[in-house]
């Protein structure tokens, strides 16, 4: 894109302007390198220039670049500047943002879109529809979804195996995976062969309930049919056996993948390195770790949570420290997750200060502490006796943007009751009810055990009445 770009600065340099052609097809490779921003800055500087006219494909493809990054505003903005450069949006314009916004659940946006579209003459096509019955599948409208498929087929419009593909994976999203199969029984009486998608949504959706059986007949069914097996079909299968704590079926589909001629990628390694940490077999989690290295798939931020968990759960703390400091080294940033895992490995392991160390140097690496994060260091420091730092932690959480929730409240006056300051347990279980938050079943526990003794603050037993 450099050379392309200094190749147009040359051909303003010899007084030449570039053509519609050019600049679409400079805009284009920018949006396919995700430098949206510079190639709107192009489209800017040559339309306001006055080099050249853009046309239909020119703003179609710059929507197409806000819509890949999640940009819906500047899209419809850019779609609304279109007929002021007299240029008229066509259905490809149009889908592009009907699709992105109900891929965001902006459904009703999409829907007022598409209104817009019929209103200025634009016919619908099938892509239009397959967006919208996405959207309001993925938001689980059902009756939306059968106005629309009843609305395409009276204008001649008929579903493909995408459109069924799409209702087939919101039902078994939502547990009904009796009537996706059905849906796939209705594609395969109109001639619709189903695909490898549609398989592995079926398949997907038994895994969900945890209906291993089923799911591996799906599995062997798509076998029979060839090459409908893919690494996201093994992929699914094997996260739903480790799901089922069932790790040897998921590890031996595993091993037949390059039988298949598949390659596992990140996302296979990662749910079965996972499944073995669950199952407290941390060494073959760890040797599938380097052996997904070795194999050129590279751990992402969740393959590293997760073996960092497993080290963490099995008292490896040294070796956890040891692969956190690996993988702040790397180019690969830890998240607050990764760092929250640690931070609890510590404090469950008695190592409060520790913790603490780790957590205060989390603001200058860029990495604000969530409320998880917080109400973890809370405990930690309750645990450890520390209730001054614990309350001051509080009250600093709510300085710096983090509202405690119901569980840090609940931490914290767990805390001052085990430690016998029923007193500040009282103020603090007062503060929670006034934010809107009650008592979890262990804070009951400790308070009833609390009314059992011969002194109880007054005001904690009207508080319990209030609840009762």
């Amino acid at each position: 894109m450099d050379y392309a770009l200094s190749v147009l600065a040359h051909f303003f340099k010899l007084g030449l302007q570039p053509d519609v052609a050019t600049l679409t097809t400079l805009i284009h490779g920018f949006v396919l390198q995700n430098r949206v921003a510079d190639a709107a800055r192009l489209f800017r500087k040559i339309v306001v220039g006055g080099h050249c006219q853009p046309n239909v494909i020119t703003f179609s493809t710059l929507i197409k670049g806000f819509c890949a990054i999640g940009n819906n505003t500047a899209a419809i903005q850019l779609l609304g500047k279109m007929e002021a450069n007299g240029c008229q949006p066509n259905i490809i314009t149009f889908n592009t943002i009907i699709d992105s916004l109900g891929k965001d659940t902006l459904v009703d946006e999409a829907l007022n879109l598409f209104s817009e579209m019929v209103g200025r003459g634009i016919a619908p096509d099938l892509v239009t529809y397959n967006s919208l019955i996405q959207g309001v599948c993925n938001l689980g409208q059902w009756k939306e979804a059968t106005r629309l498929l009843y609305e395409m087929a009276n204008q001649g419009i008929f579903p493909d195996v995408f459109t069924f593909s799409i209702l087939v994976d919101a039902f078994c999203k939502d547990g009904m995976v009796v009537q996706a199969k059905n849906v796939v029984q209705i594609m395969i009486q109109r001639g619709i062969e189903p695909n490898s998608v549609t398989y592995s949504s079926l398949m997907d959706g038994h895994c969900l309930r945890g209906e291993m059986n089923k799911a591996k007949q799906v599995f062997d069914l798509m076998v029979t049919k060839g090459s409908m097996v893919n690494v996201q079909s093994c992929s699914i299968l094997i996260n739903g056996y480790c799901k089922q704590k069932k790790i040897d079926k998921a590890y031996k589909i595993f091993k037949e993948m390059p039988l298949r001629g598949l390659v596992p990628n990140t996302v296979t390694y990662t749910t079965l390195i996972d499944g073995f940490c669950k199952a407290g077999r941390l060494q073959e989690a760890k040797k599938l770790f380097s052996e997904m290295q070795d194999c050129g798939q590279l751990p992402d931020v969740q393959t590293y949570s997760i073996i960092l968990d497993g080290l963490c759960n099995n008292q490896q703390l040294s070796e956890a420290i040891e692969f956190l400091r690996e993988m702040e080294g790397s180019k690969l940033k830890p998240n607050v997750v990764t760092y929250t895992i640690v931070i609890e490995g510590l404090c469950n392991a008695g190592e409060v200060q520790s913790a603490k160390d780790l957590f205060c140097g989390l603001s200058p690496k860029g990495v604000q502490p969530d409320v998880r994060t917080y109400t973890i260091m809370i405990s930690g420091l309750c645990k450890g006796g520390l209730l001054v730092e614990a309350e001051e932690m509080l009250r600093e959480m709510e300085q710096k943007g983090c509202s405690p929730d119901g569980c840090t409240y609940n931490t914290i006056i767990r805390g001052y009751i085990n430690n016998n300051d029923t007193s500040r347990a009282t103020s603090l279980i007062e503060e929670m009810s006034e934010r809107g938050f009650s008592g979890d079943a262990s804070t009951m526990e400790l308070i009833v055990d609390l009314l059992s003794k011969d002194t109880v603050d007054p005001v904690l037993l009207a508080w319990l009445k209030d609840k009762v």
